[in-house]
């Protein structure tokens, strides 16, 4: 079986750390969101990946390669304009089989999908309980099957959202081929599930209790960073530590150098990155070559080769070769790459 990831999108909800890259190379717990799609997929033995791109994704294929690094093989196909999900899948028709996997590039579903590969119908889905259930596709089941899929329901229908992941059969492609643009300007896969509802093709649904998270939004970001360092880090010092007390699970790469600070877990610390005179932690991540000085910084990700000094951040989302400066007062900062503020 091989997998399809869409990683088109252009990632407008998370500007400015998007202007300059593509969401899914942004690290929460010290990994590109991308990166922990590709090792939930290694551990269900699919090996051959497709990622769906746009012409300015030129930073995933540097990233991942041919993805033989991560123990997998990736191919690439593109999508020239974001024109929906469907779309994405219908681009990597000649990369798959018969059956195949889609996880979208910006989920994290951290729910064990080994029954739900095993699909015999036409297709197969995820669906989760939401608060807001309008603000996703939305599931309507009646006597154990499912009848209706709505995207971004205006009036209430179901509290099932569609979870970014699904099982189809090359009976797909057939399909998207004959929908029509929605008034979202796009090619909806909640459509093309529809039509095979509507053709009486079996569709499979599994309903999941386990935490998922569309890293859509600066917010989606820190409270999944909060939970990959709750559940998913080791607990490893490889750096160089003086003077300093690690309280809790904490994993601090190599070449890091921390001097007079207290590190209160759970805490990443990417390799190279100094930290002189600060406090950092609870739920921090932070980035590779990074420098931290007489700061103290609590709840947020900071990516690479950002200088801080003198600064107080809380729910912070920092974009790579940053520097922050002076600040006397908590902070709550949301800044692209390349940003230079003196608070």
């Amino acid at each position: 079986m091989e997998a399809i990831i869409p990683a088109a999108g252009l990632g407008k909800r998370l500007r400015p750390l998007t202007f300059s890259g593509p969401k899914h190379l942004i690290k929460i717990a010290g990994k590109p969101i991308l990166q922990w799609i590709i090792e939930h997929l290694k551990k269900l033995k699919i090996k051959d990946v497709v990622i769906v791109i746009s012409k300015n994704s030129a930073k995933i294929i540097d990233y991942f390669g041919d993805g033989k690094d991560f123990g997998v093989n990736i191919s690439y196909c593109y999508q020239e304009k974001a024109k929906g999900i469907a779309d994405a899948i219908y681009k990597a028709r000649d990369f798959v089989s018969n059956r195949f996997l889609v996880y979208l590039g910006d989920n994290i579903v951290f729910h064990d999908l080994s029954k739900f590969i095993n699909f015999k119908g036409s297709a197969a889905i995820l669906l989760a309980k939401v608060k807001h259930p309008n603000r996703f596709g939305v599931a309507e089941i009646k006597n154990g099957k499912i009848v209706r899929l709505v995207e971004k329901p205006k009036e209430y229908i179901s509290d099932l959202a569609l979870v970014g992941v699904y099982g189809f059969t090359d009976e797909i492609f057939e399909i998207i081929e004959k929908l029509k643009i929605s008034w979202r300007s796009e090619i909806e896969i909640t459509d093309a599930i529809q039509k095979l509802i509507e053709l009486n093709r079996e569709v499979e649904y599994e309903i999941i209790n386990g935490w998922w998270k569309d890293t859509g939004t600066p917010e989606d970001i820190l409270e999944a960073n909060k939970f990959l360092l709750n559940n998913f880090i080791d607990n490893k010092i490889l750096g160089k530590i003086e003077n300093s007390d690690i309280k809790n699970k904490s994993y601090i790469e190599e070449d890091v150098i921390i001097k007079n600070s207290m590190i209160e877990g759970p805490v990443v610390i990417g390799r190279g990155t100094k930290i002189v005179n600060s406090h950092i932690g609870p739920y921090v991540s932070i980035g590779s070559y990074c420098e931290i000085v007489e700061s103290k910084i609590k709840e947020s990700v900071v990516l690479d080769n950002v200088i801080i000094k003198n600064a107080l951040l809380d729910n912070s989302l920092i974009g790579g070769f940053s520097q922050i400066e002076k600040g006397e007062n908590w902070q709550k900062l949301i800044i692209g790459e390349y940003s230079y503020l003196i608070l």
